[in-house]
């Protein structure tokens, strides 16, 4: 189910009266982000939400507030303050392990700044109004975790391509029976300009005369493949991550969404359960 504009701004809308709802009981009991970050911990979700709606580019990019390692991240999170409601996070430090729990203390100066307890009620409403916000964020965002998934693991999977055919020809030249100039086309043919600018500065010093250093080469490039291989399985594994937590999220709030749907709110619930049913397709897979 693929949203129109209007039908995401209605969802974003949504989000954004749920957070408006945590960043006042937030800011009240001084609940916040933590490791330097000093506003509500709501403020760290909704971050990506504002990325997605501002359509800049940059949070696509890998490392940008949009890619599948730091929405995994925020899906571990939610999950996590709606049964640990006073819990800190580590926003963007913690990608890859659990958010924290140690009791937050903001200082200022010397200063401790401390507030009272949220009570039993208010800590009830803040595990109700993150249930909520997750459920929505995680269908949001599956389809940009699932392209930054898929695009990344696409590039780097020909990037690993790529290396294979070039040290298949460099082990021939090493052997006496390759070709100067398919060696010469392999190294054009890769991605990382850096890379390349090094191997062509390499062939050019003739350097690749020796046998040594075709040797030396061939297992710096096995080793350079070996990196990108654990990209791949880091990636692949943030995505699974994902696709785990928002089934996770799905099944403690399936009372919640039959709420949404008697109310009238069918695009939320057809909305969510679509991302639901695409996520249970990527564990079968």
């Amino acid at each position: 189910m693929k949203l129109s504009p209007q039908e995401q701004e209605q969802l974003i809308a949504l989000m954004t009266r749920i957070y408006m709802d945590l960043h006042g009981i937030e800011s009240e009991h001084n609940l916040l982000a933590g490791e330097g970050d000093y506003r509500p911990r709501i403020e760290h979700f909704h971050d990506a939400v504002r990325a997605l709606s501002s359509q800049d580019a940059a949070h696509l990019e890998p490392g940008g507030r949009l890619s599948v390692e730091l929405l995994a991240y925020d899906l571990s999170a939610l999950r996590y303050l709606q049964t640990m409601p006073l819990a800190s996070l580590k926003p963007h430090g913690g990608v890859g392990t659990s958010p924290g729990t140690a009791p937050v203390a903001v200082r200022d100066g010397d200063l401790i700044v401390k507030s009272k307890r949220p009570s039993r009620q208010v800590r009830e409403r803040i595990c109700e109004l993150y249930q909520h916000y997750a459920v929505l964020f995680a269908a949001m965002m599956k389809p940009l975790a699932d392209r930054d998934y898929l695009d990344r693991v696409d590039t780097l999977n020909q990037d690993v391509k790529d290396l294979h055919g070039l040290v298949d020809q460099l082990n021939k030249m090493a052997a006496g029976k390759g070709s100067l100039n398919h060696v010469v086309s392999a190294v054009q043919h890769l991605e990382d300009d850096s890379l390349r600018h090094e191997l062509m500065e390499f062939m050019r010093a003739d350097k690749y005369k020796k046998k040594d250093n075709l040797i030396k080469l061939v297992a710096f490039l096995k080793s350079h493949m070996g990196k990108l291989d654990q990209q791949i399985a880091g990636i692949d594994a943030a995505h699974m991550n994902y696709v785990m937590a928002q089934l996770g999220i799905f099944e403690g709030s399936r009372d919640m969404l039959k709420k949404l749907a008697a109310q009238g709110m069918n695009l939320v619930g057809k909305f969510v359960q679509n991302a639901v049913a695409e996520s249970k397709r990527d564990l079968g897979r």
